[in-house]
């Protein structure tokens, strides 16, 4: 498999975070009219009213995890990736994808039974955050601990 320079995967990615704030805007502005139209069936317009402000909720997590996964890759570049600083993005995002699993649970009891595999999806990305930090955690401290006794 191709091998690219560090510099250039961290702005590959930093770009791939771009378009993906731009694609969480472009959904934030295109979700009235991709909600589903009735007359008067399970798809009436009470219910679009009470689905609509629940889907906009769940873009928010997203958003603020893309903005704490520009951060983290910020510091990337800064070459300060065993800080505090970043565990801290890493703690952020991952209890992003947990309130994202949560909403993703609470909008498929109301609404659409598939968000139930987002619930997973979000739920068991949050979990493999949540382990990369606490071995960056883990490795932060053993930085610290060898810099004292040098």
């Amino acid at each position: 498999m191709p091998k690219i320079s560090k510099n250039a995967s961290v702005i590959l990615s930093l770009v791939c975070c771009g378009i993906g704030f731009l694609g969480l805007i472009a959904i934030a502005v295109l979700l009235p009219f991709a909600l589903p139209k009735g007359n008067g069936g399970p798809y009436d317009g009470q219910y679009i009213g009470r689905m609509l402000p629940m889907s906009y909720l769940m873009l928010v997590p997203v958003g603020v995890a893309d903005g704490f996964l520009v951060k983290l890759l910020l510091l990337v570049r800064k070459r300060q990736v065993f800080t505090d600083k970043a565990v801290s993005c890493l703690r952020t995002i991952s209890w992003c994808c947990f309130l994202e699993a949560g909403l993703c649970v609470l909008s498929a009891i109301l609404y659409f039974r598939i968000h139930l595999a987002l619930f997973f999806v979000a739920g068991f990305l949050g979990l493999v955050l949540r382990v990369v930090k606490n071995v960056i955690e883990e490795a932060v401290a053993l930085k610290a601990e060898n810099d004292f006794t040098i």
